[in-house]
């Protein structure tokens, strides 16, 4: 069967990035995703994009949703849903959405103060914690000025996603160094127990390491966190981990690292969460990931490839994430004309096909959210 490519969303005052998405209760879908404004300079990290800049640490960005009620095969083309809104202080990034079993929407995010001055960051790394602005090109272009990280937030819906009530501030408790949210929403254990993925810094100057944390009462306070992988040698960091539960309840993760060449590594749980082994290198290149196990029993794992031929990979495990089958990588998108793409998320359609959601970019440099459809069956794509 042929791949089908579609776009989702596509604005011109503003990129869009960072998506997510899932199935409602009702059916419906929906894609969160961030939106940053289109400024005039060079891109994010090459020559190739010189129209339009998207800078991912952006004082004027926010947290946008679109929906599809008919599986997929079109979306609203009205204005999206505005989630957040910065108020021209601070970076919205990487919103994740979930549903519990109430019904009840949760939007999780992490937030940057950006394009400070000297003294605002001074005074503000007395409670938060600071990032060097590093001196050299394209990074030196693409910010405002100093950069200090907030927190994380979550935002509520109770009416599937059409309002949605004020941001609150997370506290994970010892985990209060830059402490990220994943690369998925909220997950809800069959005893109302909700677990989510966090990753990031318990001292400065460590590597990342990922946990979960845990909340009892819907979210409103987390705590009782569990380290799902840490270098004690300080040599590979780990973030942006994705987290399914299969049909066994085994919990599964994959994770982007910092150094090792840059492939994924893997964790899983038996017990929902509370210890993570098997940390391991796999055989996948490529960042970051997202996991989705099919009606099949099969467990697809989609990253960006951001290296030539720069696009979306997808790759199978026919046993619950204990093997890749590497050997028939298919190969979504390879189309792509820089590396600032990918950041890719599943869901399966009703026909058992499969939705891939990514963000990506055209000549005219501005980002958009795009969607290929295929199947478990597509063979390998060559290029």
């Amino acid at each position: 069967m042929a791949l089908e490519n579609i776009v989702v969303y596509k604005g011109t005052d503003y990129h869009s990035a960072f998506p997510h998405i899932y199935r409602l209760q009702n059916s419906d879908l929906v894609v969160i995703f961030r939106q940053a404004r289109t400024r005039p300079g060079r891109g994010t990290a090459g020559e190739r994009d010189e129209t339009l800049s998207h800078h991912h640490l952006d004082p004027d960005s926010r947290l946008s949703m679109v929906r599809s009620t008919d599986d997929g095969r079109t979306w609203d083309p009205d204005s999206p849903v505005i989630i957040d809104e910065s108020d021209g202080s601070q970076d919205l990034n990487m919103g994740m959405i979930g549903q519990l079993s109430s019904g009840e929407l949760l939007v999780n995010n992490h937030r940057w103060f950006t394009g400070l001055s000297q003294e605002r960051m001074k005074e503000l790394t007395k409670t938060r914690s600071y990032l060097p602005r590093p001196n050299v090109p394209p990074y030196s272009e693409q910010w405002f000025g100093e950069i200090v990280y907030d927190g994380a937030y979550l935002t509520r819906s109770n009416d599937n996603g059409h309002t949605w009530g004020e941001p609150e501030g997370l506290s994970f408790g010892d985990l209060a160094f830059m402490t990220h949210t994943g690369k998925d929403g909220v997950l809800e254990l069959p005893d109302g127990t909700i677990l989510l993925m966090v990753n990031g810094h318990c001292a400065d100057g460590e590597t990342g390491q990922t946990f979960v944390v845990r909340s009892r009462d819907g979210g409103r306070t987390w705590g009782e966190p569990s380290t799902v992988a840490n270098d004690p040698e300080q040599r590979v960091g780990f973030g942006e981990p994705p987290m399914v539960r299969l049909a066994s309840g085994k919990l599964l993760t994959m994770m982007r690292t910092s150094a090792d060449g840059g492939v994924l590594y893997q964790a899983s749980s038996n017990d929902d969460g509370w210890v993570w082994s098997g940390v391991r290198r796999t055989p996948i290149w490529g960042f970051p990931c997202h996991l989705l196990q099919l009606r099949s029993g099969t467990v697809v794992c989609v990253y960006g490839y951001r290296r030539e031929p720069w696009g979306v990979r997808a790759t199978l495990s026919h046993d619950d994430g204990e093997t890749w089958d590497i050997g028939r990588e298919i190969v979504l998108r390879d189309d792509g004309i820089h590396r600032d793409l990918g950041y890719p998320a599943s869901v399966q359609l009703e026909d058992d096909r499969i939705l891939t959601i990514y963000y990506f970019h055209g000549d005219d440099g501005i980002r958009f959210i795009a969607g290929t459809i295929w199947s478990e069956d597509d063979p390998p794509r060559g290029f």
